[in-house]
């Protein structure tokens, strides 16, 4: 998620300075392989918040996007946003480099906020200053929230689980083994058990398995692997990522990956998003 003459003619250049200056625009995400997996809109009102609006690919078809608001505090060093998306809030850092990317280390909503960007932040690049969007866009506000929760609580859920596969590939690359130790995990800072999803760890041996199940009708599924291959380095192994999502709501555990020539691929009912 998804951070400006003297007297009355310093105002804009103030502006020009401001936090919310830089973070106006649209920005793209993208994960570790360079890959798109979302947009998010900075629309400002002032000096220290504003509008943002998610359109993720996650969501049917790309033509949604879920609305909210920011506020920046540019105080705190790392500076900070808190991102409001209908009654769930989700506390931030961020940071703008000299290239003009910005960088977000994330908690999930309402959990602390994190103390530090951590090695693989969200990072975000700007690709226009337009705050604008799409006629055929649909915009989901805090009414329609409320109507159409399982969204939210689906996004809540595939951000844990992305949170808990870079987790457990820092516990592979420092000890060369896979963790179920929740207290190893936990330095995600966030719950792996909440109201509407239950989050299990299995260590297979060559990789591990993260599975967000729903504990409320309604709500789909997720999974999400870690495995370790063979390196250019015969003494080392590095670890891939894959994150799927089940086809249909679902509150039945997830089984385990299917084998395939190059690694791994989705359980059964399951379909393969971006990890």
């Amino acid at each position: 998620m998804t951070g400006l003459l003297s007297g009355c003619n310093n105002i804009g250049d103030r502006a020009k300075n401001s936090i919310n200056y830089k973070l106006a625009g649209t920005w793209e995400f993208k994960n570790q392989n360079g890959v798109k997996t979302g947009t998010a809109i900075f629309e400002t009102q002032n000096d220290v918040d504003g509008n943002i609006y998610i359109l993720s690919d996650d969501l049917p078809l790309g033509k949604t996007a879920i609305a909210g608001t920011f506020k920046v505090n540019s105080s705190k060093t790392p500076q900070q946003i808190d991102l409001t998306f209908g009654d769930l809030t989700t506390q931030t850092i961020y940071e703008i480099n000299s290239d003009g990317q910005l960088k977000i280390a994330n908690s999930v909503p309402n959990q602390p906020r994190p103390r530090a960007l951590d090695s693989q932040p969200q990072q975000l690049t700007k690709i226009s200053d337009s705050t604008a969007m799409a006629s055929d866009i649909k915009i989901l506000r805090s009414p329609d929230l409320i109507a159409t929760s399982a969204l939210i609580r689906e996004a809540e859920s595939k951000s844990s689980i992305r949170a808990i596969m870079r987790s457990q590939q820092q516990v592979f690359q420092s000890q060369g083994q896979f963790t179920t130790d929740i207290n190893q995990l936990k330095a995600i800072r966030i719950s792996l058990n909440s109201e509407f999803y239950s989050y299990k760890v299995t260590n297979l041996g060559n990789l591990a398995q993260h599975s967000a199940v729903p504990l409320k009708d309604g709500l789909k599924a997720y999974t999400g692997i870690v495995y370790a291959i063979a390196s250019d380095d015969a003494n080392q192994k590095v670890t891939k990522l894959l994150l799927c999502e089940s086809n249909i709501p679902t509150k039945q555990i997830p089984t385990k990956p299917q084998n395939q020539d190059e690694g791994y691929k989705c359980p059964s009912a399951y379909t393969s998003i971006n990890p």
